[in-house]
């Protein structure tokens, strides 16, 4: 068998293009100071880095892929702000590159491929996330994955490949709960293939027994981890549930994940995929059953997380990324049928320039929009170099009074300073600045020596009241100020 030299090279060289330019654009996110978006991404490093020192369990509110992958990664190299988000940053171009293959075993199309990977470089969840250590980066590569694995299935019978598929949608599961669905979808899929066959009855029901048992393995062992813990084997729902605040009607309607579907890939314009669904399920069984799934699990999970509120306490919107990510195969299909079409049609050839540049218009400008503040900011980082740096020469604790108005912040500088040992998180005599003044009590000084702590960072809005002059300023900062305890009285 020979290869096509002419035929090849400008295909890997588009994808090394596209590669390169994927790196570019998380550069760019993180040289403009994006580092998180919200408290989550300092509480999973902390899981991580609990894993890492071997104190953390296994059962928690988020499931332990993130935690175990960067705990591991954190003893090939400790930096608890840069570390987790290159492991990031190595799943997304992981992720890009299934959906690369995905578009191509869709439509056996490497032009639509080749498009498919430019605009997944530029698009929100892949060009966010691939930044942000954060769960959403590797289950929307397993998820991917899994379904290119599918219908690479499809298209050849071969076992490996089915083996691979369940596989893949089986260490999904410990990503998040929604790779749930997608697995049971795959699932469900795969046993109604094996049905079809010629296999005999037995091999039939020992084949969907076994991969039942392989992709149902972590959801059945984490609904009983989840029923020790709260004697409650719905427990994880309900504590993601009881996170979540419950509005009026409208407003439980825009936080649904069908709402957002749209309002995202119309702002987008990635919506113009949906004029490919019709045409291209009626041609093609492959892509019938890959848009089975994409609009499957997204109904069945809106009407699932309305009725049970199990929906994310902020940021909304991310629940929605994968199904986005899925129907950009589509519109990239669509936009090479305005291609195709001009050699019979020139008009279309306009068309086809106008709406490649509108997409790329409208995707930088979606994440620019998403990207335009950071909740863990450079200054933040400084502070942390800074209170590593004073408590270098001993074993001082630290201590942070927690803002009222944003209980969580405070996790940015643990993760920030590198030693989150050092800090001391509760205390019995304070809980939380409710006002711009604090008053200083003798009770609350006996506390903070006997857990031996010597520095306190406090928001910079926050006036001491310290008539006794225990704490001094020592350095001051926009967002918070630290200062030293004095010599016991």
């Amino acid at each position: 068998m020979t290869i096509n030299i002419k035929e090849t090279l400008p295909i890997y060289l588009s994808i090394a293009a596209i590669i390169v330019l994927f790196f570019i654009v998380e550069y760019n996110l993180l040289s403009k100071g994006f580092f998180a978006l919200s408290a989550d991404e300092s509480g999973h490093t902390l899981e991580a880095y609990e894993w890492y020192k071997g104190d953390a369990q296994l059962f928690s509110i988020w499931l332990p892929f993130n935690k175990i992958v960067n705990g591991i990664t954190l003893r090939l190299h400790y930096d608890l702000l840069v570390t987790p988000r290159i492991t990031s940053v190595l799943f997304g171009l992981l992720t890009l590159l299934s959906i690369i293959l995905l578009t191509y075993y869709l439509f056996e199309n490497r032009i639509v491929a080749i498009i498919t990977g430019f605009f997944a470089t530029i698009f929100l969840p892949i060009s966010v996330f691939s930044v942000l250590p954060l769960s959403e980066i590797y289950y929307f590569f397993f998820v991917i994955s899994s379904i290119s694995i599918y219908v690479l299935w499809l298209k050849t019978n071969k076992n490996v490949f089915l083996w691979l598929t369940v596989i893949l949608s089986a260490i999904g599961t410990t990503t998040r709960y929604e790779s749930w669905l997608f697995a049971l979808f795959i699932f469900l899929l795969i046993g109604y293939e094996l049905l079809k066959t010629d296999r005999s009855l037995k091999q039939k029901t020992l084949l969907i027994t076994a991969f039942a048992i392989i992709i149902a393995a972590f959801p059945l062992y984490w609904i009983y981890l989840s029923a020790i813990g709260s004697e409650n084997i719905h427990g994880f729902v309900s504590t993601v549930a009881g996170r979540y605040h419950e509005g009026k009607l409208i407003a439980e309607i825009k936080n649904n994940a069908l709402y957002l579907f749209f309002m995202i890939n119309i702002a987008s314009l990635n919506i113009i995929g949906l004029a490919s669904v019709i045409h291209v399920s009626k041609t093609s069984p492959f892509v019938k059953k890959y848009t089975m799934i994409l609009f499957g699990t997204l109904i069945t999970f809106s009407l699932l997380s309305f009725f049970i509120k199990a929906m994310p306490t902020h940021n909304h919107w991310r629940i929605v990324m994968i199904w986005c990510l899925l129907l950009l195969p589509l519109t990239t299909y669509w936009l090479y049928n305005l291609l195709e079409s001009s050699k019979s049609s020139p008009i279309n050839k306009y068309a086809f320039i106008i709406f490649f540049f509108l997409l790329v218009y409208f995707f930088n400008a979606q994440t620019a929009n998403y990207t335009s503040s950071s909740y863990l900011t450079r200054e933040e980082i400084n502070i942390g170099k800074y209170l590593n740096e004073i408590t270098q020469s001993d074993n001082s604790k630290i201590y942070i009074m927690k803002d009222g108005s944003d209980k969580w912040r405070y996790s940015n500088l643990l993760i920030s300073s590198q030693k989150p040992d050092q800090f001391v998180i509760e205390l019995e005599n304070f809980k939380y600045v409710s006002s711009d003044t604090i008053s200083i009590s003798h009770k609350l000084i006996s506390e903070l020596l006997n857990y031996r702590i010597k520095f306190i960072a406090i928001p910079s809005r926050t006036i001491l009241r310290d008539s006794a002059r225990y704490l001094s300023e020592i350095k001051p900062f926009k967002q918070w100020k630290v200062y030293e305890m004095n010599e016991e009285k």
